[in-house]
């Protein structure tokens, strides 16, 4: 699994409480309530669900999936982030099935997603290129430079 791809479940499965639900409705449900969960669950569906996303997304009646796949592609769009071209290909298509929601159908506007959504993709990748692909905050000593991932 590589480095990007394990961050991503590692963030989800401690967000959801360690257990994953198996099902995308009801994961989709969770990140209706968890802003958390909704920010990773492009990243989660584009590893883990890629093909059942894209259906899911064609034929559900929620907002939610419609405005994470248009934020997604708009932020991961932005040449910063130097997002995988497989990866932009994936959410330009999604973003062509899914219906853009209507203002006030999700907790934030398109503009807000996608601002998480880019925040988020910009953790993920961070988390991924530290050597140990964890997190953690080390106690500064003097003379030290220290990282941290926020």
């Amino acid at each position: 699994m590589d480095g990007l791809k394990q961050i991503v479940w590692k963030e989800m499965l401690k967000e959801c409480g360690g257990a994953i639900p198996q099902t995308l409705p009801e994961l989709n449900g969770l990140a209706e309530r968890n802003q958390e969960i909704a920010c990773l669950l492009p990243f989660y569906v584009y590893y883990f669900h890629t093909y059942e996303w894209q259906e899911y997304s064609l034929m559900t009646e929620h907002a939610l999936p419609g405005a994470l796949n248009h934020a997604a592609f708009i932020a991961i769009d932005t040449p910063s982030l130097q997002a995988s071209a497989q990866m932009k290909r994936y959410f330009y298509g999604l973003s062509f099935i899914s219906r853009l929601p209507e203002e006030g159908e999700t907790a934030f506007t398109l503009e807000e997603w996608t601002l998480h959504v880019f925040r988020k993709y910009y953790s993920l990748t961070t988390k991924a290129a530290l050597p140990v692909g964890d997190a953690t905050v080390k106690q500064r000593r003097a003379g030290m430079w220290t990282f941290r991932v926020m």
